[in-house]
Formats: C-alpha cells, structure tokens, sequence
C-alpha cells in the first residue's frame, strides 16, 4: 500500500463501531483479521464500542504496531477463550448465584437477607482482561497520532444515563441537554471496559468513581452516535444479526407451542444487541438522503455532514450455529441453559450469547474471515 493511499484513509476520518453481543463478538475478530491481512497499515482514527464490541476496542486501541497486529492480536485471544475464562462455571458458583436471586427475592427488600448483586461471576473475565490489555498504551498511541479518540458507552444505573467515556482530543459533537447521553472525557481503565460489558443481571455492576455501571447496550438506542459524536465521516460497522430469508420466517412462523424461557430471553437480547444497530443504520442513511438534498451552503448553516455507513453481517445464523456446540458448555451450565429450553435450536440465541467455548468461538472467527473474503471487493472499496 502506499503513503498517498494511507494519508487518503487517515484523513476519510473512519471510524470502526463494534457493537455488543456476548460470544458473538468473536465474528468481528474474524472480519477485523480478515482486514489486516488485506490492509495491513490501514489507519482507523476513530474507535467506538460498547459491551463485548468495548473489550474489542480495548485490544484494538491498546495494541502497539499496525491494524494487521491488532487484529492478530484480537483473534489470538479470542481463540484462547473459553467459558471458565469469562465466568465462574463450577456448580456451587452457578447455584450460589441461583440461591442468593432466588433469597433476595423471597426476603421481600428485608436487609437480613443477603444482597443480589448478579447471577454469574465475571471475576475471570476481569483477570483474563487485566493480563492481557495494557490499557496505557492507548495514551501512546494517541501520542503518536496512530488513533484519534476512543469510545466506549456504559449505562450508569444511578441516573439511567448512557455514558460515552472518550479518550482523545478530536473536537466533540455536543449532545441537547434534554438528551439522555451524556460524554466524560477521561483516561481508559479496565473499569470502563468490564463496566461495559457488565450485562444487567446477569454480570454484576462496576463501580467507577461513586456510579455504579453496566452495559453500554441498553437504552442505547443510536448504537452509531458514538462514531458521529467523534467526528466521523465513514462507519464500518460489524453486526452479528443474521438477515432470514422470507422463506426461513415463514417456516418459523407455523411451529407452534408456548415460548420456552430461552426463546423470550434471547429476543429481548436481540432487541438490546442487534435489532437498534439496524435501526439507527437506517436513520443514519435518511439523514443522509436529506443532506444529499441541501446545498453545500445550507449544510454548513446548520452544522450537517454526511456519513457514510456499512455494515458487515454473518451470511450464517449465528444463533442456530451454538446449538450445534450446546453440548460442550461445562456441565453445571448446561445443566441450567437447558432448563429454559436451549436444546432447541429455535431457542438457541439465548445460548450464543454465553457459549464462549473453543469450538464456537473459531467457527464464528472462520464466519467472519470467509464472510470478509467473499465481501472483499465492497469492504475494500468502502475503506480505501
């Protein structure tokens, strides 16, 4: 590639926004990679995630040398995971988290009984994070002028606000003050990135400062504002959402029956994870559609500028592929997912969002490589 060529995509002010989505993430390390190998020095000012797509980032923005490194880096980690590396999996973990809900919910907001604070563990997570990202590199690359700004969203439970934690000095797009976002401009910790990753309830809460955090995912309804926040001109987004055939819907349609537990969890899910990313894409592209209307003059008069978007998707149903490797969560796990009706394909999206086992994690990296080649000629058009 040449120097002309990277100044080019340097000064595109691109930006990669990595969304959330728990053990699906590991599809975006396949597409990343897949990246770095074809542009090895691609430049990517801007970086945003949020929830599984933050821990992303974090290895992304704090990874010294060019994208191919980064993305190396991503995927070797990826691929060295596995469930007991993200939570405690052991049966007393499992029921002690069971028992101390299941207490807390029987005690009726007594202070004797004991206090729920989650249902799984993340304490591994937060060790495998903690030896493997050096969060101050982030600063250097910033330094060096290798990045631009950093973004990572949480949701603080004591106000209910979206939170975007920015490290950088690109200009900042203000948010209305009525607006339930609000911006903190401030070095990245492994706080920030666990904090926004912490799923309500099912992972406990970290406390930054006096606030107690969670998961960026939820109220966040413009999953590319982040990226537009920090002055991007050009999206490339990764979802995990699968697009069904009308055929496919038709053919889910006729199953009849109750909902099991696992199918009503896994939509609420999507709904959190994937459904606002396609929802604010379309937005994003209507905005652009009424830019494209205005002249160069009126766009200037009210701050307006387009944004280019693309979005990568897996051409497989990542759901319907973890139930294919159900069978190798850790025993007291399964035991429990099984409970709310996992075996079932049609409920498996609940179980893609906890199977962090070798098997499934590769086969959603090789996804995302093999979706990245077949797409090359778009991908490559859109970021050089």
């Amino acid at each position: 590639m040449t120097q002309q060529v990277v100044e080019e995509e340097k000064r595109s002010k691109l930006a990669v926004a990595l969304s959330g989505g728990g053990a699906r993430a590991a599809y975006q390390a396949g597409v990343l990679y897949h990246i770095g190998q074809r542009l090895p020095k691609l430049q990517v000012p801007i970086l945003t995630g949020v929830s599984a797509g933050g821990i992303n980032l974090g290895f992304l923005a704090s990874s010294k040398g060019d994208f191919l490194g980064a993305t190396q880096t991503l995927k070797h980690h990826w691929l060295s995971l596995s469930t007991k590396e993200v939570f405690q999996t052991s049966p007393t973990s499992l029921l002690k988290g069971v028992f101390r809900s299941g207490v807390s919910l029987l005690a009726g907001g007594s202070t004797l009984g004991p206090q729920f604070r989650s249902l799984l563990d993340t304490s591994p997570l937060l060790q495998f994070v903690t030896n493997n990202m050096i969060i101050s590199n982030i600063q250097e690359r910033l330094d060096a002028g290798e990045i631009e700004a950093v973004g990572l969203t949480a949701i603080s439970y004591q106000t209910g606000r979206t939170v975007l934690f920015v490290q950088g000095n690109t200009p900042i797009q203000a948010t209305p003050s009525r607006s339930h976002h609000r911006i903190v401009q401030t070095a990245l910790r492994i706080d920030h990135i666990m904090a926004s990753a912490a799923i309500p309830l099912l992972f406990p809460a970290v406390k930054i400062g006096r606030k107690h955090y969670g998961d960026g995912s939820f109220r966040l309804t413009a999953p590319l504002g982040p990226a537009i926040h920090l002055g991007a001109e050009k999206i490339f987004a990764i979802s995990a959402r699968y697009g069904r055939a009308p055929s496919e819907e038709n053919r889910f349609d006729a199953i009849g029956g109750y909902p099991a537990p696992a199918r009503v969890l896994g939509l609420l899910l999507n709904s959190v994870f994937l459904d606002t990313l396609d929802w604010d894409a379309i937005s994003v592209r209507r905005i652009n559609h009424l830019i494209d209307q205005l002249t160069p003059a009126a766009r200037e008069k009210e701050s307006l500028r387009r944004v280019d978007l693309m979005i990568q998707r897996p051409s497989k149903d990542i759901g319907k592929l973890a139930s294919n490797f159900e069978v190798q969560l850790p025993r007291g796990l399964r035991f429990l997912v099984r409970g709310l009706g996992t075996p079932n394909n049609r409920n498996a999206d609940f179980l893609s969002y906890l199977l962090f086992e070798s098997e499934y994690i590769r086969a959603l990296v090789e996804l995302g490589e093999a979706d990245a080649e077949s797409n090359w000629e778009n991908i490559r058009n859109f970021l050089t």
